[in-house]
């Protein structure tokens, strides 16, 4: 019957099984970049619709940082009031311009937010990260991160503010995780910023005509309707199970009729879900700047 050429090797050619032929597979490849078009289009017509529920917490998250920092043989930061007020409000700048940086598209810089808050550093620093599933997770992949693991264990900063602040970012529902880190001791007499591996050096004009920021922040408690990573991810493990299952039974199915060669075909596809299935085991829908 011609449905069995789907699911099994044909039996007078003894080709592989439809579902599982170099043509499908660039069908399965196609169907997942237009499921990702579609998601963009989803998140451009019904913001808030899609994105993850994270669940993420600012003392956890502080005391994660500590505790790599005293592995480190660094000193603890201590959480300061205007420091946490100050991250807080870069998430929710970011959340209103809708950007995911550093430096806002208007021309604020994060040291802005820092002494707007009324605290008046001689070294700072940043990180950034966004969509993480947990706290340790986010603390991981800044330590996995050179630049952000040397930010997060600077010897300079004695202070720590963190924020973590739900909203809608390109259309999706995201959770922010601002870490701001300060220092207001005089050995270091030029102000001094570090965010992505970058050192700037912030102008003293700039310093002290720096106006107090008192706007709240504004975090949404959102819950999206549909989490576009797990839904890709558990479509990515249905396929690659269903072509491993059927990629084993052509291989008994060759067997029984005596013709089983393996061939440099047949070992591309085993390479590929085993690369297939590694990358989705390793991905994770966070970022970090």
């Amino acid at each position: 019957m011609a449905w069995q050429n789907w699911l099994l090797p044909h039996k007078d050619t003894h080709k592989k099984a439809h579902l599982i032929s170099w043509e499908a597979i660039l069908i399965y490849i196609l169907l997942f970049i237009l499921l990702q078009v579609g998601f963009s289009i989803v998140s451009y017509t019904k913001p808030g619709i899609l994105g993850i529920s994270a669940n993420l917490d600012q003392k956890k998250l502080i005391e994660l940082t500590n505790q790599e920092r005293q592995k480190s043989g660094l000193g603890p930061v201590s959480e300061n009031e205007a420091l946490d007020r100050a991250a807080a409000l870069k998430a929710q700048n970011m959340f209103d311009e809708n950007y995911w940086a550093h430096f806002a598209p208007s021309g604020k810089t994060p040291w802005d937010f820092i002494l707007g808050s009324g605290y008046k550093f001689t070294y700072a620093g940043e990180n950034l990260a966004k969509n993480f599933y947990n706290s340790d997770e986010v603390v991981s992949a800044w330590m996995a991160s050179p630049t952000h693991k040397e930010n997060l264990l600077n010897s300079k900063y004695s202070d720590i503010g963190m924020a973590v602040v739900e909203g809608v970012l390109n259309g999706q529902k995201t959770t922010l995780v601002v870490q701001m880190f300060g220092s207001t001791s005089t050995v270091f007499p030029q102000p001094a910023f570090t965010a992505g591996g970058k050192q700037v050096n912030v102008s003293k004009d700039k310093y002290l005509s720096a106006p107090a920021i008192f706007a709240e922040t504004r975090g949404e408690n959102i819950k999206p309707l549909f989490d576009p990573y797990q839904f890709t991810k558990t479509a990515g493990f249905v396929l690659i199970l269903l072509m491993a299952v059927l990629l084993t039974v052509d291989l008994v199915v060759l067997k029984k009729r005596g013709v089983l060669r393996i061939s440099s075909s047949r070992v591309a596809h085993m390479a590929i879900l085993g690369v297939a299935a590694a990358t989705l085991l390793n991905s994770n829908p966070g970022a970090i700047l």
